[in-house]
């Protein structure tokens, strides 16, 4: 199921008693976002926003705009003002607007069925359902303003946790085990095997991935962990579609 994640500009359109807060909820926003944007979350396709006012105050006397330029790292700057300001931002005039609390957006429509990431300004967005009225209907939008949302969402998010079988998948050789039965080699070390997992792409039911010219299948064991293992007799039409994806590796 891939998604879109929506910046939520209604959380934007209330502010924090303190600066203080004001930065640290900001750097709670960006964390997620960042998350996101690594290869760890699967299904979330691209991050999309509105119009976001940056001259409109986060706290007394302090500017959004004031609030971007405390940050200490040009790139964290660079990040948070690309978020708010150039994501394919939806323009909308038309259509019906989603109403959270007493505000009206345009853009959270489009978190309807995907999922919004919301700066915890208000009390209306600290659970991982926001309540909105679309149509005089209430409505459920899923939310994240909490890294605990990432994990409440973490099958609709695409999560995956590498875990190594190395009793029936050894490092250095293929493992006999059982009666006739032979367990490939898994011949990545752990970080190696969780960004390849994060790389890997659904065929036929399971998730596949090419790295040096070799190929991996993992195997779901429960909830969001994984295993892997050497996959070197896979059929002709999974390591073409596979060579396809994986150029250059």
């Amino acid at each position: 199921m891939k998604m879109i994640a929506v910046i939520n500009d209604v959380s934007f359109q209330y502010s924090f008693a303190t600066r203080e807060l004001a930065i640290e909820y900001v750097h709670k926003l960006l964390k997620i976002c960042k998350r996101i944007k690594r290869e760890e979350v699967t299904n979330i396709q691209e991050i999309k926003t509105g119009v976001i006012d940056t001259q409109r105050e986060i706290s007394p006397n302090f500017k959004l705009i004031q609030l971007l330029q405390s940050f200490q790292t040009r790139e964290e700057r660079t990040f948070l003002l690309g978020l708010l300001t150039n994501q394919g931002t939806y323009h909308s005039d038309q259509g019906i607007p989603c109403q959270i609390g007493e505000k009206q957006s345009m853009v959270c429509v489009y978190a309807i069925d995907n999922i919004l990431i919301s700066l915890l300004s208000h009390t209306l967005f600290e659970t991982p359902v926001v309540k909105g009225i679309l149509a005089g209907e209430e409505i459920d939008i899923r939310n994240l303003s909490k890294e605990e949302h990432m994990d409440f969402y973490r099958k609709e998010l695409g999560l995956r946790r590498y875990v190594a079988n190395d009793k029936k998948h050894k490092l250095d050789r293929d493992n006999p085990y059982g009666k006739g039965k032979i367990g490939s080699r898994m011949d990545l070390h752990n970080k190696e095997a969780q960004d390849l997992l994060n790389k890997a792409v659904e065929i036929k039911g399971r998730l596949y991935a090419k790295k040096n010219g070799c190929y991996y299948a993992f195997q779901n064991e429960r909830d969001i962990d994984y295993h892997g293992y050497r996959a070197d007799d896979l059929g002709e039409d999974i390591k073409y579609q596979l060579d396809k994806i994986f150029t250059n590796v």
